[in-house]
């Protein structure tokens, strides 16, 4: 992953090494805006992710929303927590192709131990491929 800017939050990178599947993906910070909680991960969607036909697998464009949902609500709620997801709803717009990707989360409410999230997949134009939304449980590290 290349170095953020300085106004990005230090945990950022942490999170992303501290997730194993991060580096399978291709996976680098491209934003991160702890005020609304919104987080932007531009991922790389390999020929090896396809399936027969030629196209990314839901599986791998859900775990990319998946992650950038997640990150969403650990920068609006801190660095210090996690947010395991309990269900996940993906809506398949149009299909992903091999190369750059963008995923964009943002949580929509979060409370003491649940936290409900948004988010989309983006081709390198900016369309929208696929749209998510989940459900997390709150859990504060070490705690």
């Amino acid at each position: 992953m290349d170095a953020l800017p300085e106004e990005y939050p230090p945990w950022v990178p942490r999170l992303l090494e501290d997730t194993p599947v991060a580096s399978l993906l291709g996976a680098q910070a491209l934003s991160c805006d702890a005020a609304s909680g919104t987080f932007r991960i531009g991922f790389e969607g390999k020929d090896a992710f396809c399936n027969m036909l030629g196209v990314l697998q839901g599986g791998i464009v859900t775990t990319m929303l998946d992650m950038a949902m997640s990150f969403s609500a650990i920068a609006r709620m801190g660095p210090e927590f996690r947010v395991p997801t309990l269900e996940l709803k993906t809506t398949f717009l149009a299909p992903a192709r091999p190369g750059r990707l963008i995923a964009e989360g943002w949580p929509v409410r979060t409370g003491k131990t649940i936290c409900f999230m948004e988010g989309r997949l983006l081709d390198a134009d900016g369309a929208v491929l696929a749209t998510a939304s989940g459900t997390a449980r709150v859990w504060r590290v070490g705690g």
